[in-house]
């Protein structure tokens, strides 16, 4: 991998320069602005980013109808005004989703700002309602999904193997509602349900284990400076852009490069956010359908009468906290699995030079020679973390790419 660093500024310029150019790119900038101010968790951050991208694109595709819709298999109005109507869509659903956690008029200001540039006229006051019609349309259609229904089956157990809340804070599972929730393109959420995890009295899952331990303990691990710090640099917790939204800031730079038109980026941006949406549910699904315990109650709780090949230890502290949900799978490598996936998918190449900064490491920019590349390396970021054994990023990634193949086959197809 390419451990070279640019200066920061650069990007920032080329990042601006886009945003002015494109406003599907402006309105995403908007949006993961939004995503960390509201400081949702990964799973219900995604699923936002898929209902405000999804009407971005229904809105678009209304004027050319190029490709299938998500939901509004409808013509926009003639003459109407695109850029008017992006705005609308966009905001629309801002005002919806994020509108009680990110401070209103911060959202109307982009709005107004958006709209100043526009003549007054017909067509612009079409667009804005075009745009206000289709993002309606979506906000009803998630608004039944399941998201706001509890979770029926178990969330955590005491026994041997099961997840239980893990040091310090002992934080209750994260959003077990996700597991449930109708997906946006499959079928069902436990359709790419990943196997199920290694029998705890196995070899290999002694093995996996001592890995974990060797790699991702805070103190005296076996882990150099950079590794150390891709901990950070992938971790996309609460107060980021989450891991959809970090993928999100790299498909601007893919769009911008690739010279991607206003209609090829917003179907870009759908795809992608509907599959980073659905895998997330997909993980969701296995994390409680198996409720696989965190290595760190499996280092400190196995004994020799559950596998004689783990080597316990009472004191282990994984070099990240424990996210509050059972480890099977990894839900982070299961979004980046999908979003590579459907970036690679998108341009025909998984070969291809970028660049990433990170919220969790301000200044930081890490250079990369292709999608899976990043991908694997925040697979690893996991493990060096101390929070997930191999097969869990394993497994996930191998969902997530399932998952980008079934989007990029089953929606938004050009006609």
């Amino acid at each position: 991998m390419n451990r070279k660093f640019i200066p920061f500024i650069t990007l920032l310029c080329l990042g601006a320069a886009s945003l002015s150019a494109n406003p599907v790119l402006f309105w995403n900038d908007q949006v993961l602005n939004a995503t960390r101010l509201s400081r949702n968790p990964p799973p219900i951050a995604a699923l936002h980013l898929a209902t405000y991208h999804a009407a971005i694109f229904d809105a678009v595709n209304g004027f050319d109808q190029s490709y299938d819709p998500w939901l509004v298999d409808e013509a926009a109005p003639a003459g109407s005004d695109r850029k008017a109507a992006i705005a609308a869509a966009a905001y629309t659903v801002l005002q919806a989703i994020w509108g009680n956690e990110v401070n209103p008029r911060v959202l109307r200001k982009a709005y107004d700002d958006a709209l100043a540039g526009i003549a007054n006229g017909d067509a612009k006051t079409a667009g804005i309602n075009w745009g206000q019609h289709v993002a309606k349309r979506l906000l009803d259609n998630r608004a039944d999904a399941g998201l706001n229904q509890p979770y029926a089956g178990a969330i955590t157990s005491d026994a041997v193997g099961k997840w239980r809340e893990t040091p310090p804070a002992f934080r209750p599972p994260v959003s077990p509602a996700v597991a449930h929730v109708r997906p946006f393109v499959m079928d069902s959420a436990e359709q790419f349900r990943a196997p199920p995890p290694l029998d705890l009295d196995s070899p290999e899952y002694a093995e996996q284990l001592a890995f974990t331990a060797k790699v991702g303990a805070r103190d005296d691990a076996e882990r150099d400076e950079y590794q150390t710090l891709s901990t950070p640099f992938w971790a996309d917790d609460l107060g980021t852009a989450t891991p959809a939204g970090h993928w999100c800031v790299i498909a601007q730079d893919v769009a911008r490069r690739q010279e991607l038109t206003v209609e090829q980026t917003a179907h870009l941006f759908a795809l992608m956010t509907l599959a980073t949406a659905d895998a997330g549910i997909s993980s969701w699904e296995a994390k409680f359908h198996y409720l696989h315990w965190r290595p760190e109650t499996a280092l400190r709780e196995a004994t020799a009468d559950l596998n004689a090949h783990i080597e316990a230890k009472p004191e282990f502290i994984p070099n990240m906290a424990s996210p509050a949900h059972p480890t099977y799978t990894s839900a982070h490598s299961t979004f980046t699995g999908a979003a590579s996936r459907m970036l690679a998918l998108y341009i025909g190449t998984d070969e291809f030079k970028f660049t990433s900064t990170s919220d969790g490491l301000p200044g930081v920019v890490r250079s990369y020679d292709s999608f899976s590349e990043a991908c694997i390396e925040l697979n690893m970021s996991r493990v060096w973390g101390g929070i997930h054994t191999m097969i869990d990023v394993v497994e996930g990634r191998r969902a997530g790419i399932k998952i980008a193949d079934y989007v990029f086959a089953h929606t938004l197809r050009k006609k």
